[in-house]
């Protein structure tokens, strides 16, 4: 750990401040050669998301050293950058990475502004960052608020009808009450513990035992809203539908890891297991955001919505992680924070692997309707594999990755005494199955006289991108001991 103030604030912020500086620079170079292709700064984009990958290289260095886990920690532990934080960082540059690769078809439509949506992907990825490192209660808020508005604007930004605009205000009044949750229930706490660490919560509970309770539950309930589960969840089938797949899938799995990585800091490292109430209100979210979100994707009858119902769902599991953080029922720790990493990197991968597909058959002319993909695989194979991977991988389907991660948070939470909810998992998870198996059957029905389509007009990059995103939910059933390995180190300091 760097003993010296300055040096330790440069490496702690180098990750972020390496991609709001391209970002600056990308709208720079809009503003001085506004004659520039479009595809200029996606290419600026994507080498400031290479030099925040570099350091955070540079940061896991430090680590070597650290058995603690923690590499910097400053302002009296408020900002943290940890093997948690480390994790959270790369996956958020990972997706923005592939995001950028297979987002030329969604820029295609705003070329004078693809400055501008550049720059807010590379600001968002800074916010998700800076969140994963954040226990101090002021800098969260206002990282999660620049996440919300970075999140709109993408949204606003490439809008390709009315509807486009409404779903994006709507995000924005849906994101804002639950800001207005978060920031409530952040404020009742300080005024308990007289402190804005979260970790002195604990101590302050036995003082003000209903605030306490209140506070968490403004807080929780806030954050799902971030994470895309019950009790604020509308935006997420809106942002699906409503936005271009290659932008809707980016929002979308952005906003899990930021969510997710609040959520966790909030909970299991700073309330921690000396705050009870959270450990009994997650688990009740948890229950009803499963439930919720997989009814609703049985009674989807478009393409994007039945995906975005689907990530919904495999959120809403990710919750099962956070409660089985303890020591389990053989005395030894439990790997719910292992299995809470590992199924947040296959989930937001799988999401951009789906709406990657479904970015490409809306260039090729296909509708969104499921009807309108009847028979696909008689059309296109290729497109009809992929996008089935895809959506099997988010819906738990054996023996992809996503059905792998969706047994190890059941296994944790049965094994830290959550039988019941790992019951209603189970059943949630059925119900997922039956979703995704009739889609896919839609896929491969017969077809009609539908005229058969190439996906040619979708760049050969993006293309590759989204393929590889696509069987990296069969590549992970392979890759899965060295990606626990990973998510083990990364929930080192919070287990």
């Amino acid at each position: 750990m760097p003993s010296d103030f300055t040096h330790a604030m440069t490496l702690a912020l180098l990750p972020e401040a390496m991609l709001v500086g391209t970002a600056v620079i990308s709208v720079l170079v809009a503003v001085l050669r506004p004659g520039l292709r479009p595809d200029i700064h996606r290419w600026i984009a994507c080498i400031g998301i290479v030099g925040s990958l570099a350091a955070c290289g540079l940061v896991l260095l430090g680590l070597r050293n650290e058995h603690s886990g923690i590499a910097i920690s400053v302002w009296n532990g408020g900002f943290v950058v940890d093997s948690f934080a480390m994790f959270i960082a790369i996956l958020a540059c990972v997706v923005a990475l592939v995001s950028c690769l297979i987002s030329d078809t969604a820029v295609r439509i705003i070329p004078s502004r693809t400055s501008a949506f550049y720059a807010l992907t590379l600001v968002s990825t800074a916010a998700a960052e800076a969140i994963a490192a954040e226990r101090e209660m002021t800098t969260l808020f206002v990282a999660l608020a620049v996440l919300l508005v970075c999140m709109v604007s993408l949204g606003a930004l490439v809008k390709t009808n009315p509807r486009g605009a409404v779903s994006s205000f709507e995000h924005l009044i849906e994101g804002g009450v639950g800001l207005a949750a978060v920031l409530y229930g952040l404020v009742l706490l300080y005024g308990t513990t007289r402190s804005t660490n979260l970790s002195a919560l604990a101590a302050a509970v036995a003082a003000a035992p209903g605030a306490v309770a209140l506070g968490v539950a403004l807080a929780v309930a806030g954050l799902c809203a971030t994470l895309g589960v019950f009790p604020l969840r509308q935006w997420v089938g809106r942002v699906a539908g409503s936005v271009p797949a290659g932008a809707a899938g980016f929002i979308l799995a952005m906003s899990m890891i930021a969510g997710g990585a609040a959520l966790a800091r909030v909970t299991v490292s700073g309330f921690g297991p000396g705050v009870g109430v959270w450990r009994w209100l997650v688990p009740i979210v948890a229950a009803v955001a499963l439930g919720h979100a997989s009814l609703s994707s049985l009674r989807e009858s478009t393409v994007s919505r039945l995906i975005g119902q689907l990530v919904s769902a495999q959120a809403a599991m990710l919750l099962l992680g956070l409660v089985a953080f303890t020591t389990g029922s053989r005395g030894v720790p439990a790997y719910g924070m292992t299995a809470f990493l590992g199924s947040l990197g296959v989930t937001a991968i799988a999401t951009l692997a789906a709406f990657g597909v479904l970015s490409m058959l809306q260039v090729a002319g296909i509708g969104d309707e499921i009807d309108d993909v009847r028979g696909l695989a008689h059309r296109s194979a290729p497109a009809a594999l992929l996008l089935a991977v895809a959506v099997a991988t988010l819906a738990g389907v054996p023996p992809l990755a996503g059905f792998l991660s969706r047994l190890l948070l059941i296994s944790s939470a049965a094994d830290t005494h959550y039988g019941w909810l790992a019951v209603l998992a189970v059943g949630a998870t059925l119900l997922t199955l039956t979703a995704a198996v009739r889609f896919v059957s839609t896929l491969y029905a017969e077809t009609g006289d539908e005229i058969p389509f190439t996906l040619g007009a979708t760049p050969l990059v993006s293309r590759i991108i989204a393929g590889a995103a696509c069987l990296a939910g069969v590549g992970l059933v392979v890759l899965i001991q060295p990606l626990l390995a990973v998510a083990t180190a990364g929930a080192g300091t919070l287990r």
